[in-house]
C-alpha cells in the first residue's frame, strides 16, 4: 500500500515544479515529541528540541504559550521545490488554565482568513501580498489508553472548523502494537463521540480514480498517526545512513513504514495531498468563514460597517463578562487579566477597522474623482467636436 501512496505522490509532480507554498502549524503539550518531528520532516535541525517538561509541582495557573514561525525551502531529486511555514506552539498546554491559549491559536487563524478577505475586497490588491492560511495542523496526543482528554476534545472541536486538524501519536515507539491499536481505536471513538471533524482524506466514488479512492482509504485506516521521530542519522546494514532513534537491542528506522506512520504522513503532507490540503482550505474552510463574515452583505462599505458592529458586539460581551465575575470568587484575579488580554485585543482590532474604513472611503473618493474628471473630459471633446460646433445655437 506503500507503493499506492507513492504512486499517487507521483500525479502531484507536474503541478509542483514552479514551487508552491504551504504552511503547517504544529500543536501539542511539551515533552510530545514536537521539536523532533519537525526536524524529521525537514530532514534538518530547525529548531531546538526542548526538554522543558511542565514540572507537577508548579501549579501556576497561566504559562505563557509563544508561537514560533520557521520558514524552509526544501527540494527534492526532481527539483520540485516547497516553501515550508512551519508554525510551533511551545507552552501550549502547559497551564492549569488554557483557554488563552486556546484563544490565542483560533484567533490566529483567524487573522490569516481575515488578512485574505481585506485584501479580496482592495480596489488595488497587492501583488506582493502573501497567503498566509494554515493549511493543515498537526495536533499531537499523549497516548493514556483511556482515548482522549479534555484538552484534547476542547481544542479540536474549536480548531476543525477553522483548519484541517490531521491527529498523531508521537513517541509510537513507547508502545507495544497492543497498546498502539487500543490508543488508535479509543482516540476514534472518542472523535467520533464528540463530533470532532477532522480531515479524514476525503473522495469520491463518482469522481476520484480508483487509485487515489485506494490511498484516501488506507490513509484513514491509519488515523491517528502513529510517528517516530529522531534528530540522529545511523549507518544502517547496507551502509546507507537512516534517521533513527538506538535502543540496546537494535535501531528504530523512522521511514520504515512497519515500524512508523512518519514517511507515510510525511508523503501526504508534502507531496501526495499537499494540493489537496490547500485546495480544502481554500473551498471549503476559508469559503465558509467567508459567508460567516459577509452575512449575504454586497457591497464594501457594509462589510465595514459589520466589522464595526461585531468590535461593539464584543465590547458587550466583555462589559456583561466582567459583572458576572464575583468578587469573592477564586479566579477573579486571572479573570480580569483575562477580560483586561481581551479589550486590548478589541483595541487593536477596532483601530484595524477604522484604518480599513479610511482606506475604504478614501478609495471610494479617488474613484469618484476619476469619474468626475473622466466625465469632464468626454464633455469637452463633445463641445470640441466639428459637428457639435456647427448645430444651430437656436435650438440650445
Amino acid at each position: 500500500m506503500v507503493a499506492v501512496i507513492q504512486s499517487s505522490a507521483l500525479r502531484k509532480k507536474k503541478s509542483l515544479k514552479k514551487g508552491i507554498q504551504f504552511t503547517l502549524m504544529v500543536v501539542g503539550q511539551s515533552g510530545t515529541g514536537r521539536s523532533t518531528f519537525i526536524n524529521s520532516l525537514c530532514g534538518q535541525e530547525v529548531v531546538v528540541p526542548s526538554s522543558t517538561i511542565p514540572d507537577p509541582k508548579d501549579d501556576s495557573l497561566k504559562k505563557e504559550m509563544t508561537m514560533r514561525t520557521e520558514n524552509v525551502e526544501l527540494e527534492d531529486a526532481e527539483g520540485v521545490k516547497i516553501s515550508l511555514t512551519i508554525i510551533d506552539t511551545p507552552g501550549f498546554g502547559d497551564s492549569i488554565d488554557n483557554e488563552m491559549t486556546f484563544e490565542k491559536i483560533i484567533d490566529y487563524i483567524r487573522h490569516q482568513y481575515d488578512e485574505i478577505l481585506l485584501e479580496e475586497s482592495r480596489v488595488r490588491r497587492n501583488p506582493r501580498f502573501k497567503d498566509g492560511r494554515v493549511h493543515a495542523l498537526l495536533y499531537f496526543i499523549v497516548p493514556t489508553g483511556h482515548g482522549l482528554r479534555e484538552i484534547d476534545v476542547t481544542i479540536m472541536s474549536k480548531l476543525s472548523s477553522l483548519v484541517n486538524v490531521i491527529p498523531v501519536i508521537s513517541k509510537s515507539d513507547s508502545l507495544t502494537r497492543e497498546e498502539l491499536e487500543l490508543n488508535k481505536k479509543l482516540i476514534n471513538e472518542d472523535m467520533k463521540h464528540y463530533g470532532i471533524p477532522i480531515y479524514g482524506f476525503p473522495f469520491d466514488l463518482d469522481y476520484d480514480d480508483e487509485e487515489t479512492i485506494d490511498a484516501n482509504t488506507y490513509l484513514k485506516t491509519l488515523i491517528p498517526f502513529a510517528v517516530v521521530g529522531s534528530n540522529d542519522t545511523f549507518e544502517a546494514d547496507d551502509g546507507s545512513l537512516i534517521r533513527a532513534r538506538k535502543y540496546p537491542w537494535g535501531l528504530v528506522d523512522i521511514e520504515d513504514p512497519e515500524q512508523s506512520d512518519f514517511i507515510i504522513l510525511r508523503n501526504a503532507l508534502l507531496i501526495s495531498h499537499l494540493q489537496d490540503l490547500k485546495e480544502y482550505t481554500h473551498e471549503v474552510l476559508y469559503e465558509k468563514f467567508r459567508t460567516e463574515a459577509l452575512s449575504g452583505k454586497n457591497d464594501e462599505a457594509d462589510e465595514a460597517d459589520d466589522s464595526v458592529l461585531q468590535v461593539a458586539q464584543a465590547k458587550e460581551i466583555i462589559k456583561s463578562r466582567s459583572a458576572s465575575v464575583g468578587k469573592g470568587s477564586e479566579g477573579y484575579l486571572a479573570r480580569e487579566e483575562q477580560i483586561k488580554l481581551e479589550e486590548e485585543r478589541l483595541r487593536e482590532y477596532e483601530e484595524k477597522v477604522e484604518q480599513e474604513l479610511l482606506k475604504k472611503r478614501q478609495e471610494l473618493l479617488d474613484r469618484e474623482k476619476e469619474l468626475r474628471e473622466m466625465e469632464e473630459r468626454l464633455t469637452k471633446e463633445r463641445l470640441q467636436s466639428p459637428a457639435l460646433s456647427a448645430a444651430p445655437t437656436e435650438d440650445y
